[in-house]
């Protein structure tokens, strides 16, 4: 197996609808500001500060919890997508 894209897991805490997005900037592609009640720029440093706090290494081949807050609607995890190696 190797490694492909990650992908980002997206939980809606509420409901528990789950979205799979390629990118962080693809999930304002589908949700405003204001529905997620925080800006594309304030997820970004969030998720910056939440894996360096919580000591995520993106080269783990399992699903992590990237961005979770108590006062936040949803949750991010990031997976990799596994490839199958072609020889």
């Amino acid at each position: 197996m190797k490694f492909g894209q990650n992908v980002i897991i997206m939980t809606m805490k509420e409901t528990g609808q789950t979205f799979l997005f390629g990118s962080l900037s693809a999930i304002y592609g589908m949700f405003s500001d204001k529905q997620l009640d925080i800006t594309y720029s304030a997820l970004r440093n969030a998720v910056g500060t939440y894996m360096k706090s919580h000591g995520i290494d993106e080269s783990e081949p399992h699903a992590q919890t990237i961005y979770d807050t108590r006062r936040s609607t949803f949750t991010l995890q990031r997976a990799p997508l596994l490839l199958l190696e072609r020889q």
